[in-house]
């Protein structure tokens, strides 16, 4: 990244970046981070898989846990429920 000048006020403190520098730095960060993981991907892909695989089936039985824990209303809880 090139390197920033200052702007420093009469209080001496540097000048705060307005939105549309900060904006433009955190898009640059995103698009850098997201260089670099495709990048890796692209030089691992068995390991691209196997971490796909891996948080697919943690997200599965993350559902499953969740899914089997919720019982079904008695029959008398569904008749008087509004």
């Amino acid at each position: 990244m090139a390197p920033r000048t200052l702007k420093a006020g009469f209080t001496g403190k540097p000048a705060e970046p307005d939105l549309k520098t900060r904006t433009q730095d955190a898009a640059r960060y995103v698009r850098d981070e997201a260089a670099v993981v495709a990048g890796t991907a692209r030089e691992h892909p068995a390991a691209l898989s196997s971490t796909l695989f891996l948080v697919a089936a943690l997200a599965f039985v993350a559902g499953y846990v969740m899914g089997s824990t919720s019982t079904a209303p008695s029959r008398g809880e569904r008749f008087w429920s509004w």
